[in-house]
């Protein structure tokens, strides 16, 4: 057996990135090789991913279906400011999402079900790259998973703001559909005592920003959707006209028709920026995730389980929060909660660190799904 909240303070001070998870994939396989000494090799077996960080652990002993449970794995380019004698050992990264919570509980989850032996076959995902790169998807696309009977899946995020001990969720669209872009214009530079032999791209970017604002405006109020552009860049130096200007941002809609409506405003107004400043324009549809859908029995299941063991339910709200664990609701019954982290600075802060108490909660409700 191993100390989950020691892993918990190992993972955390090894954050990476996606699809580079190569510290945290051997912590976690030297931690699930421990937890299983001298339990029956027959019943279980550690897959690898071939194009991938990722692990699935299987649990295999009776003629019945799996159950699906799922963390992720990368950290986030943040430098921590936490001041916790773990703090990130790899500077300019942190575990600013939570997701060393979410390794922990599944691997104390692993651990009591060395101990408990319940007669139903289980899964186990440590999947990579769920911040913005879509790491669910790539696993999927292996096939791997597939060949199993998958009955449901499971997975939560550690929440800022909520207490330890607390659980929100609600039944159909939990999280949105979110979709990165980047808009990018090419014009010429010039010096600037001479406007007339150069084409500006950093007035074409004002411009666009200006009238897609305009555009969606409209589509605002008639959808739930949140626009935003986060990064702007352009020019070289200040007495030279920009020949390149770069917008990158985000969007959050319900529906794929709503994010298809977006996308083909973001195309139909940079063509119509580039005619009006004589500039070239490209737009790039970067990962677009599913949305987060909740099954309503299993839903009800999550209440009934916090009743029980006396652990506040709080219903939510749809959160325009994107999580690629979507593309496991597409295809399986399924269930994401919010878990309390009692910490009130926000998710992806320098400063977010969820109490070490938050982990024994996440394993106590999830070990309650084992049971029929």
């Amino acid at each position: 057996m191993i100390d989950i909240i020691e892993l918990r303070h190992n993972l955390h001070r090894i954050p990476e990135l996606a699809f580079r998870e190569f510290k945290t994939q051997a912590l976690l396989e030297d931690s699930i090789l421990k937890i299983l000494q001298n339990q029956p090799e027959n019943i279980w077996k550690l897959h690898y991913f071939k194009n991938s960080t990722g692990l699935l652990l299987e649990y295999t002993c009776a003629k019945t279906p799996y159950l699906l449970f799922r963390a992720d794995m990368d950290g986030l380019p943040i430098t921590e400011n936490t001041g916790v004698p773990y703090t990130s050992e790899h500077p300019g990264f942190m575990h600013a999402c939570g997701h060393d919570v979410h390794l922990s509980v599944l691997m104390g989850l692993i651990q009591v079900v060395t101990e408990t032996q319940p007669q139903r076959n289980l899964l186990f995902l440590f999947q990579p790259a769920e911040e913005g790169e879509g790491g669910a998807k790539r696993v999927l696309e292996e096939g791997l998973i597939q060949k199993f009977d998958i009955e449901a899946a499971f997975a939560f995020h550690i929440a800022s703001e909520l207490p330890v001990g607390t659980v929100s969720a609600k039944e159909g669209i939990f999280f949105a559909i979110p979709q990165e872009f980047d808009v990018c214009f090419y014009g010429k530079a010039a010096h600037i005592a001479f406007p007339e032999k150069g084409i500006n791209a950093l007035k074409a970017g004002i411009m666009f920003m200006n009238v897609v604002e305009e555009r969606l405006s409209e589509l605002q109020k008639q959808e739930k959707m949140i626009f935003h552009i986060g990064k702007m860049s352009s020019g070289t130096i200040r007495n030279i006209i920009a020949d390149k200007c770069i917008l990158e941002g985000t969007h959050r809609s319900l529906s794929r028709k709503t994010c298809q409506k977006i996308n083909n405003i973001l195309k139909e107004t940079a063509e119509f920026v580039e005619k009006q400043t004589n500039t070239k324009s490209e737009v790039k549809y970067l990962v677009s995730y599913d949305p987060v859908i909740n099954n309503a029995n299993l839903v009800k299941r999550l209440q009934e389980i916090c009743s029980s063991k006396k652990i506040e339910f709080i219903p939510a709200e749809t959160a325009m929060t994107g999580e690629d664990f979507g593309f496991f609701t597409t295809l399986y019954p399924s269930l994401l909660f919010w878990l309390g982290s009692g910490c009130d600075y926000p998710l992806h802060s320098d400063k977010f660190l969820p109490r070490d108490e938050s982990v024994e909660v996440g394993i106590r409700i999830m070990s309650a799904f084992l049971k029929r």
